[in-house]
């Protein structure tokens, strides 16, 4: 108890405060994960249709996380964060009601326009919070409470989809307002920027660093983002849905085991190259698929792909924090959060042309080559990153 208390009072209480309203909120994510089962299953439509309504979370993602940081640059991330959260719980129960294909691709790219304001606000926060190798940790931190969230909300929301699908709907809103109320209630109100500060601000910095930066995580995750046709390619070899369901719960408890210990290793060292780590296992492990026929080698190559996301992603946010000024901060987070939001939407467009023109094997090296793409990138950008870093510091 005395080690729990010494951690928990070695970061500030705004950071306990995202904390804990990250693992409340994460908790009760029904909608998301289960968004593709109900609009098939309960709302009845197409396969075209459905793949249109959840191409819009990642256009959304794509538009919001860029503005967002912009935003959070100009009102503080406190007040982006409050706005993300209550905006997507009144879209959550708004899309509860939606009936028509039109109404839930405005709802669906309305939710994600407003949710997704809130991760690069997030991050701001965190960066803002703390420093040094305690900034990296406080991101393993958070990120554990978000695959905590993750590998649990998703078996709860399928139990409550049978008693009610609205129901997932309403509690995913409140746990969402929730978040948000504890926020305004207990997060520390900081100083808006002046007037002459606000203007000098740009919502697209000329940092060429910042956008090659951008083109290695936009790399990364198309690679990342390919997982989602891991589902097509295992009904194409036989598996059954339980099996698929099996092979990614080897996802979510690796992250929930590792992260924690992997980060703390990380931060040790807190050196921008282990995010070229992570990028080359992610690639080793897309392509562990391409030639895995049983299910063990499927787990084998998610059980690496997973260490390098685990990898990457304990470095990537700490890096980009620090690679602007401290007032465009959320710009320079906001506009590398939406790279993953374009990989989203971009990654099952390519894979599955790949897939349906030349087969699973082919798609799956080329997916992979990304990845190795992007840890030569980041590997190249090393030197001026530390560069980079040291003047910002000093």
């Amino acid at each position: 108890m005395t080690a729990l208390h010494r951690a928990y009072q070695a970061y500030p209480r705004g950071f306990w405060v995202l904390w804990w309203g990250t693992l409340i909120n994460r908790l009760g994510e029904f909608v998301v994960p289960l968004l593709g089962f109900y609009l098939t299953a309960s709302a009845k439509l197409s396969v075209g249709e459905v793949s249109v309504i959840l191409s819009m979370l990642g256009l959304g993602r794509f538009v919001a996380e860029g503005l967002s940081g912009s935003l959070t640059d100009r009102r503080g991330a406190r007040f982006t964060m409050i706005v993300a959260l209550v905006g997507g719980a009144a879209m959550t129960l708004a899309l509860s009601f939606a009936t028509s294909f039109i109404q839930l691709v405005l709802g669906v790219l309305g939710f994600s326009l407003l949710s997704a304001l809130y991760k690069p606000a997030a991050s701001t926060a965190v960066a803002d919070l703390t420093q040094g190798t305690q900034r990296t940790q406080a991101y393993t931190l958070l990120y554990w409470a978000i695959n905590v969230g993750a590998a649990t909300a998703p078996v709860l929301g399928g139990w409550l989809a049978g008693v009610s699908f609205r129901l997932l709907f309403w509690l995913d809103a409140a746990t969402m307002a929730a978040y948000a109320l504890l926020l305004a209630l207990f997060y520390p109100k900081t100083a808006r920027p002046t007037r002459a500060q606000a203007q000098r601000r740009t919502l697209f910095p000329h940092d060429p660093l910042l956008w090659w930066f951008c083109l290695a995580s936009l790399l990364f995750g198309l690679t990342y983002q390919s997982y989602k046709l891991l589902a097509v390619v295992f009904a194409q070899q036989g598996f059954t849905p339980l099996q698929y369901g099996q092979v990614l719960a080897v996802n979510g408890a690796l992250v929930v085991v590792l992260g924690l210990p992997l980060g703390h290793l990380i931060s040790r060292s807190n050196h921008p190259r282990w995010q070229s780590v992570g990028a080359a296992l992610l690639g080793i492990g897309f392509l562990g698929h391409a030639w895995a026929q049983t299910l063990i080698d499927h787990m084998l190559a998610v059980v690496v792909w997973t260490v390098g996301e685990i990898v990457a992603y304990s470095i990537s946010k700490t890096v980009i924090s620090e690679l602007g000024p401290m007032t465009l901060r959320g710009t320079y987070i906001g506009l590398v959060g939406s790279m993953s939001g374009l990989a989203s939407l971009m990654a099952p467009l390519i894979g599955g042309a790949l897939l349906t023109s030349v087969g699973s094997t082919p798609m799956w090296l080329a997916v992979s080559a990304l990845a190795f793409a992007a840890a030569v990138l980041l590997l190249i950008l090393e030197e001026p990153i530390v560069n980079r870093r040291t003047a910002r510091s000093e």
